[in-house]
């Protein structure tokens, strides 16, 4: 018998991986189907029957890898990258691609040409030898064509100078932080003219982008059950303390 290898970007060529990955995705679905739901409450609680589908497959081998364990190769000394470095520009939007997936940046990096650093949960934006970006890794939601990961902090200052632009903007519903900002936005956009609900959503995600992100969340739901639209002005005053005055003696 002589051994042979698969080449590079030949899907054609099938070998024991790529045929073992088949095997567990096709367990991973028998798995979800068995569990009658495939909506989980957290992401540990999907790792936690990926781990479970995992165990089983290896049980079958316990005894082979035993039996070749004394025989294997010690590992390497220094470990592996547990990323892929790609470079990618920042456009004069804000925006870059990495691996047909967009993502948002800092005003500061536009026009800068990034090393990124895509790991399997989120990626790093390196500049000069230095992390100057962090966001998690975009992945893909019911009905979109592209894969986007937008922060709204991003991008809200643009957003400000020109706030009548966001009612058709590209990114919207990419950039809500939470659903209740979206539920907002369509709230207003039913019940103020396009103008006004465009200058109001703007100013909330600037209050929010301002460190009040959660608090103005709590405010919001309580204005949907109340059947009352947000004031910016006062959910301003309610969330921005008023600056500390000395009193001279």
């Amino acid at each position: 018998m002589r051994a042979s290898r698969c080449n590079p970007g030949q899907s054609n060529e099938n070998g024991s991986i790529e045929s073992r990955h088949g095997s567990l995705k096709t367990a991973l679905d028998q798995a979800l189907r068995l569990r009658g739901s495939r909506q989980f409450d957290d992401l540990g609680a999907y790792e936690g029957l990926v781990d479970q589908v995992v165990q089983r497959f290896n049980a079958r081998i316990s005894t082979r890898l035993a039996a070749e364990r004394p025989v294997l190769r010690p590992l390497p000394t220094r470990r592996t990258a547990e990323y892929e470095e790609i470079p990618a520009r920042v456009s004069k939007y804000g925006l870059f691609t990495v691996k047909k997936m967009q993502y948002s940046a800092p005003s500061q990096l536009i026009g800068h040409r990034l090393m990124v650093r895509v790991y399997d949960e989120w990626i790093e934006g390196w500049l000069a030898g230095q992390c100057v970006l962090t966001m998690p890794r975009a992945t893909y939601r019911g009905g979109q064509k592209y894969a986007r990961q937008i922060d709204y902090r991003h991008i809200v200052s643009a957003l400000k100078r020109k706030p009548g632009a966001f009612a058709r903007w590209v990114l919207r519903d990419a950039a809500f932080p939470r659903p209740v900002y979206r539920q907002t936005w369509e709230r207003l956009a039913a019940a103020l003219p396009e103008r006004e609900a465009c200058k109001t959503i703007v100013g909330l995600l600037s209050l929010a982008a301002d460190g009040h992100e959660t608090q103005l969340a709590d405010e919001l739901e309580q204005l949907i059950e109340l059947d009352q639209q947000p004031d910016l002005q006062a959910l301003g005053d309610l969330l921005v303390p008023p600056p500390t005055r000395l009193c001279r003696r």
